[in-house]
């Protein structure tokens, strides 16, 4: 891919005030834990009665679909309904809890599960349900909710992506049985790695605290690699400068793998010191998002040859992560991320298939009805945009003069 300047926007990132990074470091090296003071502040705020951190989002999943599996006490529910489309690391953790994984198609504009296709699932057989919230966009949480509790089954909200999202008075991740976070890089507040678990149910916390506690904690020398690495992001994820591990392939920023190897491993109580001074600001992180959304929606809303995620409405607060968009054709879908790619706007395809087509997950899936084909439209047509602070009003020109070129728009 060949770029035209030396500036290219992040597909998605949080910025790190100078501020932040140095009170991190100095924090870390006076040996600081402030990992009590951000569980505590997201009880407070997520109202939820326990939480945990841990090594990243991924590994928690796993270590929760082990333990619910091992307090299950209907040797008939075996399996984890998932929708066709979300992230890979999620099928990947029913695999490693040794789990049947039942794919239910999507309705491709909201992204949330197909009411019909969901409906008729035989709920006898399932162990757990979960959700996925993409992007910052929560799914329909509590119509979901409900049918889990009508069901008798565990709902895991897998927040990952969407930190601070709310539906009504709820946020994102409180909903169900149990709900995870994640703090990996491109997520809502990120220390690089990491994971939160929150839940209100007094038995399935229990599980947690003794599988926690048995874990390693980070290496002693962790403190070094964690200022580095912390460093070098905060200033490369600067437009200025973001361009040189955009065009470096062999770095693979961007690339969806399927794997099963997770660190497991308690969260660093250096990396607290950063964690815990984003997530107080993160209300001010998810406004600046969504103003960053607001831009870019309204340069495009008048083209009537995309469509926008149909998600937004009184009762639904995103959190924003990025921008979706859908394109009818997916060559022109492809042939827009890459002159957005080369004028330097990190546009994405995101995840390239449906978790149904993934030759990794067929041996362990059920596809339900046969039928994914929403998961693997989106697949297909999704485009992602950047809602990142450094988005300037001259890439939003930029953004909407390509998309409405290439989709034949007259503006």
């Amino acid at each position: 891919m060949k770029f035209n300047k030396l500036r290219y926007i992040a597909p998605t990132g949080t910025v790190i005030k100078f501020k932040e990074l140095l009170s991190f470091m100095v924090d870390s090296i006076r040996s600081c834990d402030k990992r009590q003071s951000l569980s505590d502040a997201i009880k407070q705020k997520y109202n939820v009665r326990y939480c945990y951190l841990m090594s990243s989002g991924r590994a928690a999943m796993a270590i929760l679909f082990k333990l619910i599996s091992l307090n299950n006490k209907d040797v008939k529910r075996t399996e984890i309904v998932m929708p066709s489309y979300t992230c890979y690391s999620v099928p990947a953790a029913a695999q490693i809890a040794g789990l049947t994984v039942r794919i239910c198609d999507i309705n491709p504009e909201t992204l949330s599960y197909d009411r019909q296709q969901f409906e008729s699932i035989d709920f006898s057989k399932v162990l757990c349900i979960t959700t996925a919230s993409l992007y910052g966009y929560p799914d329909d949480l509590e119509y979901i909710e409900s049918i889990a509790k009508k069901n008798n089954c565990y709902l895991l909200d897998d927040s990952a992506q969407s930190m601070n999202a709310k539906i009504g008075n709820r946020y994102s991740g409180s909903f169900g049985d149990i709900g995870i976070y994640s703090l990996d890089k491109g997520k809502n507040i990120t220390s690089l790695q990491g994971g939160i678990i929150v839940t209100n149910n007094d038995t399935l916390n229990e599980l947690i605290e003794n599988e926690l506690k048995e874990l390693p904690s980070p290496g002693i020398f962790s403190i070094f690699s964690d200022i580095l690495k912390l460093s070098i992001y905060s200033l490369l994820i600067n437009p200025a400068l973001y361009w040189m591990p955009a065009r470096a392939p062999f770095l693979g920023l961007g690339k969806t793998i399927y794997t099963t190897d997770y660190l497991y491993s308690k969260y660093s109580k250096h990396l607290s010191n950063l964690s815990y001074a984003l997530f107080n600001r993160i209300d001010e992180i998810t406004e600046d998002r969504k103003s960053k959304y607001l831009k870019i929606y309204n340069a495009l809303k008048e083209n009537r040859n995309i469509k926008f995620l149909s998600k937004i409405d009184d009762n639904t607060q995103p959190a924003f992560l990025r921008t979706i968009i859908f394109i009818k054709d997916t060559d022109t879908r492809d042939n827009i991320i890459r002159d957005l790619n080369e004028n330097g706007i990190g546009a994405t395809a995101s995840y390239p298939k449906s978790i149904a087509n993934l030759d990794e997950v067929k041996t362990f899936s059920i596809i339900h009805n046969n039928i994914s084909s929403g998961g693997q439209y989106v697949a297909e047509h999704i485009l992602t945009l950047p809602n990142i602070t450094f988005l300037s009003d001259p890439d939003v020109k930029k953004i909407k003069n390509i998309i409405n070129t290439h989709t034949d728009y007259a503006h």
